[in-house]
């Protein structure tokens, strides 16, 4: 089959890797592979170096720009008028929206849109909930198959009507993976007392990733307590974050160590492992914090709850 992986941005969070992982296996088993999607991303570079056909939207990002939006829309037409794919496996709530109408305006014999998590989860003004529960209803409703990471995903939209036989729930799965000795990744990671404790997050420094919430805790908690915080992960709020932490007193103990490529491989030389999103779908890197035994503290949103156990294999709190 031909088929075009489409996603808004090229950054390489949980969505992303998605399409990446499904992009590599689709080609490993013969079908015809691209992946469609913003400029500049390490998932463009990912992709390339796996030898999988990328196919760039000039200037196309998460943000809705009306006016500015219409000849990227347009580019998408014409990108997929011109490769006529089998299968047209969108993700994101933007590429989704784009993805739906070009299908559907081109005819294309199979449309699969992914939800890893639904925007309308997010905190948002009314108005702007209203709407994109309605623009994702007709997401659903106009695509041929929808898959749901998680079952709360599926239960958000079962109500929707029109929809029930359209939702499928298809879990995230990972590999098997190595990890370094304890010891060695506390060194890479720059922690080098051995009886320090140590606690972790690798996430996109996103609002709604929640890390402003454990930055607040971990005031808290190390007026009495030793311990370092180990933030893994890029985003738009770094800066923000950083100053943040300045602005609590607590610099000292929070290392920001940025995107590190393969991160999963340091689990080993944390102690505890924190999820305090405000949304999630069904987040790859709790499922790596259980393979490497981590205790987990995460919040009780989106498929979480699915994958830790409350007072078994992690603590559950609400989140903010």
């Amino acid at each position: 089959m031909k088929i075009i992986y489409g996603i808004t941005k090229s950054n390489f969070g949980g969505a992303q890797r998605y399409v990446f992982n499904l992009a590599t296996e689709a080609k490993k088993l013969g079908h015809d592979v691209a992946v469609l999607c913003g400029e500049g991303g390490l998932l463009v570079e990912k992709l390339k170096a796996a030898d999988i056909r990328t196919i760039l939207i000039p200037g196309f990002g998460r943000n809705i720009d009306l006016i500015n939006d219409a000849p990227r829309l347009w580019f998408i037409i014409k990108t997929i008028r011109q490769e006529q794919p089998d299968v047209f496996h969108i993700n994101s709530a933007k590429m989704g929206g784009a993805g739906i109408f070009t299908g559907r305006l081109l005819g294309i014999k199979k449309i699969i849109f992914t939800a890893h998590g639904w925007a309308f989860n997010e905190p948002r003004p009314f108005w702007q909930k209203a709407l994109i529960r309605f623009l994702s209803w007709v997401t659903i409703l106009s695509a041929h198959k929808t898959i749901c990471v998680s079952e709360k995903t599926k239960r958000d939209v079962t109500h929707f009507p029109f929809v029930q036989n359209k939702l499928v729930v298809i879990h995230n799965g990972l590999e098997s993976f190595e990890l370094l000795e304890r010891n060695a990744a506390r060194r890479a990671l720059g922690i080098h007392e051995a009886d320090t404790l140590v606690v972790g997050a690798n996430s996109e420094l996103h609002p709604v990733k929640g890390i402003d919430v454990l930055l607040d805790a971990w005031e808290k908690f190390t007026r009495k307590n030793h311990a370092n915080l180990v933030l893994i992960g890029a985003g738009e709020l770094r800066e923000t974050l950083e100053d943040y932490a300045t602005e609590l007193g607590i610099n000292d103990r929070v290392m920001f160590k940025g995107y590190v490529d393969n991160a999963k491989q340091y689990l080993a030389g944390l102690d505890i492992y924190c999820m305090p999103s405000r949304s999630e779908g069904l987040p790859y890197a709790l499922l790596e914090a259980g393979i490497a035994g981590l205790p987990v503290i995460a919040t009780k949103v989106g498929g979480i709850p699915e994958i830790v156990e409350n007072g078994l294999s992690g603590a559950l709190v609400p989140p903010d």
